[in-house]
């Protein structure tokens, strides 16, 4: 086995020991995203197929429960852990077990591409371990949800792409990038955004290479059109399912969150989200609001993607590397992706969605702040009369030092939470089974964690004042309300009990203060 072999193999076996630790300290869904794959993979596993028995939006006007699922995000991460909810039922850390294993794949491609890059192996072992110990990213990797399946497909799908371009012949990479742009839009809407980069990377020196190796316009108009078809093959079947039952390849509902005026209407019943009622809202508010998503997404990039203390190193390496197709185009992408959940996507995308997108560009990211850091460390030593080897070791293993404390930093912050996420769900569970409403159907704040937790059918409380929640609640059955401190804000003296209703009433309560969660039965 070669040294290169053996480094990718040593890498990848303590990635993957990482990775299992970290899901072995997560015991449950700590937020809604992950929740809702979780559940999807587990009432797959149950048989009920691509349905869902709960409504976290109301975006699609939802006829009943259960009802049509994944119109909004996509399904690949349930798919994937279907599997393990079927041999392990009620196990957790089983669902988590193989996005454990596709992240851990992620620092060996980083390793590779900065090997390839720059021919340097401590530069390819700092990439790869900047993205084992990712910061922001660290805690979220092994979760049942689109951080690491999106991360490989689309990285692996954007390098391939960029091999193309120094006039490679080998269609097996037309073949594998085109299949990995259609796997990586099965997991998230916005990988449709790879499809024109990848398809259209060869077209970017066309004319230098068509010189150079003879190479005819009409080969790349044949890759063009292979690339497009690779990505079809895995997304037809997808479209059809659709298309039968929305009548679109792709649910309207998701485009309806380009008219957002808040990121709370995500979850409004009955409201009017069009372009009309977006442009009532006012040309100064939306163009306040773009530039208010431009300037937090670009404050997310500097602090999620470059680990804050790497930016500089990041910036230094994009510019050396520009030239670099390996490099160029995650950068377009992240340009496009950044643009998307600024501008169209204003409220969704810095709430996550340029965080969870931005994932694909990370091993390219880290390659270049490699690059960066040993270049910065050659220009000061060059000027300090330093021992090159020396410093740059040094260095490098500060910054990697560096990238495990905040990694570790994040995961302290994120995972008490997380260990503790709707541990009230369970307790109300356990007391709807004891008063006879084991079959109820309830409205939370997180459906998903709800169904996850209890079993029991759930609907999102809807941003709204009380009349709202109640026309929700008669539409689709519910007989039972919970409230906690996500609660929109019209509910806020309810919640407090400061104000009553006489269609709900008040049954029981758990916790206290900003932890207190209280049962309303729904009266007809």
């Amino acid at each position: 086995m070669s040294g290169a072999r053996r480094d990718l193999l040593a890498l990848f076996l303590l990635s993957l020991a990482v990775r299992l630790a970290t899901a072995a300290l997560i015991p449950r869904p700590g937020y809604m995203d992950t929740a809702y794959y979780a559940a999807g993979a587990v009432w797959l596993a149950r048989g009920g197929g691509l349905t869902e028995p709960f409504i976290w939006n109301y975006l699609d006007s939802p006829a009943g429960l259960p009802h049509s699922g994944f119109l909004y995000w996509m399904p690949l991460p349930s798919l994937l852990a279907a599997p393990s909810a079927i041999f392990f039922p009620g196990s957790f850390f089983a669902l988590q077990v193989p996005f454990a294993l596709f992240s851990a794949l992620l620092p060996p491609v980083a390793f590779a591409l900065a090997w390839e890059i720059t021919g340097r192996r401590r530069t390819a072992w700092v990439a790869g371990l900047l993205v084992l110990f990712s910061g922001f990213f660290f805690p979220y990797w092994p979760l049942p949800e689109t951080f690491a399946p999106f991360a490989l497909f689309g990285s692996l799908a954007l390098w391939l792409a960029g091999r193309w371009r120094r006039g490679n012949n080998d269609w097996l990479l037309v073949a594998g990038c085109s299949l990995l742009v259609g796997l990586a839009h099965l997991t998230r809407a916005d990988g449709i955004l790879l499809l024109p980069i990848v398809a259209l990377a060869p077209l970017m020196s066309s004319q230098r290479h068509s010189m150079q190796h003879g190479i005819r316009n009409t080969e790349y108009v044949f890759r063009i059109a292979c690339c497009v078809f690779g990505y079809l093959l895995v997304m037809v079947p997808w479209f059809i399912r659709n298309l039968i039952l929305v009548g679109a390849p792709l649910s309207p509902a998701g485009a309806k969150t380009l008219w957002l005026t808040t990121y709370d209407d995500l979850f409004c019943y009955g409201c009017d989200l069009s372009p009309s009622s977006y442009l009532a809202w006012g040309w100064p508010n939306i163009l306040h609001s773009k530039l208010w998503a431009l300037g937090l997404n670009l404050e997310r990039f500097l602090a999620e993607d470059c680990l804050i203390f790497l930016c500089p190193f990041v910036l230094i390496g994009l510019y050396r590397l520009r030239r670099h197709p390996a490099i160029s185009l995650p950068c377009i992408y992240l340009l496009l992706a950044y643009l998307l959940h600024s501008l169209a996507f204003t409220f969704p995308g810095p709430r996550g969605g340029v965080f969870h997108a931005s994932a694909a560009a990370l091993p390219a990211l880290m390659a270049a702040g490699a690059e960066g850091l040993e270049a910065a460390v050659g220009w000061a030593g060059r000027r300090r009369r330093w021992n090159l080897r020396q410093a740059r070791g040094v260095f490098s293993a500060a910054a990697v030092g560096l990238a495990v404390a905040l990694s570790l930093y994040i995961a302290a912050g994120k995972l008490p939470d997380w260990r503790e996420a709707d541990q009230a769900y369970q307790e109300i569970g356990r007391w709807m089974a004891g008063h006879g409403a084991q079959d109820a159907r309830v409205m939370v704040a997180n459906p998903p964690a709800f169904w996850y937790h209890t079993g029991l059918p759930a609907v999102v409380v809807p941003n709204g004042d009380v009349e709202t929640a109640l026309a929700a609640a008669d539409r689709y059955g519910v007989g039972y309300c919970v409230l906690d401190r996500n609660r929109p804000a019209p509910l806020a003296e309810l919640y407090a009990g400061t104000t009553t209703h006489p269609r709900l009433r008040p049954l029981a309560e758990w916790g206290e203060e900003e932890e207190r969660v209280v049962l309303f039965q729904v009266e007809r």
